[in-house]
């Protein structure tokens, strides 16, 4: 008989397995809000919610606890109606789990960490091929904050992870060193600084979920640029990266692939272009940092020109250059490792400098 908590059961424990092998992977403060995020989602909390933080301190402290126990563990299979199934048997569970109205995902994150979750099934719809899934309230989830996963032509965005992620990009807006580009993006919903204490709790969350929501499809098409990028970053490419684990060298492959899937022409920033989603272009801007910012080094200053003249073909351009400059990068890198010279320090020699 299906029972979707022995389910989510079974999926936290792989989940509590991958949190106890890989948090040291995070900074201290990246720890702290990733910990604040899981406890929020285990207590059915909105990212809106305050936390006790006496409460929270004592979950910390079982929560270690449970980590140090789990840390040996290996991860188990999935039993569902009597039959088991790989944890990363995406598609077969998911066979059984979206009939019920919930959806199943696995993968592996930055620093090759395993991300395991469950959660409600809250839409889906269809880009061409791929096929679209909106997980909603997420019954089992680990420490990653990974917005969308890609399995074949299959794309699951989790909505609560993308209220958290703009929940906090709201509180940073309301800092008095928000930058420019931020603040414009939250505007453009109808947001503004302070604006959950000056209207109705309601009236603030129907805002901040009509952005969740539009926000949330560009994301998509990030997902959509991935997958169209792989004939460029092919099996070559999964070998390098698992061959670098916990190095700037696999947080630069990372970088270099999410830049050819945001430039590449089925990607986020042509969708954000083509549609004239100013608020997106603002948000991809203000989160725009690390190695894609110099992949990409004409986006910014296209970005400075468009707020004064208002002209998406800078923009247009800036993009062309990005996707021309990270496709020259992969191909490099391919050359580089046919002939055995991509290693770490070669590749941050010639690659990332």
């Amino acid at each position: 008989m299906f029972n979707i908590d022995k389910i989510a059961a079974q999926v936290k424990h792989n989940c509590n397995i991958s949190d106890a092998q890989f948090w040291g992977l995070y900074s201290p403060c990246g720890l702290l809000l990733r910990m604040r995020d899981l406890y929020k989602a285990e207590h059915n909390l909105s990212s809106a919610d305050s936390v006790d933080h006496t409460k929270v301190g004592i979950w910390i402290d079982r929560r270690e606890d449970l980590w140090e126990d789990a840390e040996q563990k290996k991860f188990a299979s999935i039993s569902i109606n009597g039959k088991k199934f790989s944890p990363y048997a995406i598609k077969e569970i998911n066979l059984i789990l979206n009939k019920e109205g919930f959806i199943y995902a696995a993968g592996y994150g930055n620093m090759m960490k395993p991300i395991f979750m469950l959660a409600r099934l809250s839409r889906k719809y269809s880009i061409g091929r791929y096929r679209v899934y909106i997980a909603g309230q997420e019954l089992a989830r680990d420490l990653a904050t990974t917005p969308a996963m890609t399995r074949g032509h299959t794309i699951i965005a989790r909505d609560e992870v993308m209220r958290y992620f703009f929940r906090d990009r709201y509180e940073d807006m309301n800092a008095k060193n928000c930058n420019s580009a931020l603040s414009r993006a939250f505007n453009e919903y109808g947001i503004s600084r302070g604006m959950d204490k000056k209207i109705t709790a309601k009236l603030f969350e129907n805002l901040f979920s009509d952005m969740v929501k539009k926000e949330t499809a560009a994301f998509v098409y990030h997902e959509v640029g991935e997958i169209s990028q792989r004939r460029i970053l092919g099996r070559w490419w999964k070998e390098l990266i698992m061959d670098f684990p916990y190095s700037r060298a696999e947080l630069f492959l990372r970088n270099l692939k999410d830049t050819l899937a945001d430039t590449c022409t089925s990607g986020m920033l042509s969708h954000i272009i083509e549609n004239r989603k100013t608020a997106s272009l603002h948000f991809y801007i203000a989160l725009l940092k690390g190695f894609r910012k110099n992949i990409m080094p004409d986006l910014v200053p296209a970005y400075n020109d468009f707020i004064s003249s208002g002209n998406w073909e800078t923009i247009e351009q800036a993009r062309k250059k990005g996707y021309k400059n990270a496709k020259q990068i992969a191909l490099q890198l391919q050359e580089m490792n046919s002939s055995g010279q991509a290693t770490p320090e070669n590749i941050e020699k010639q690659l990332m400098a």
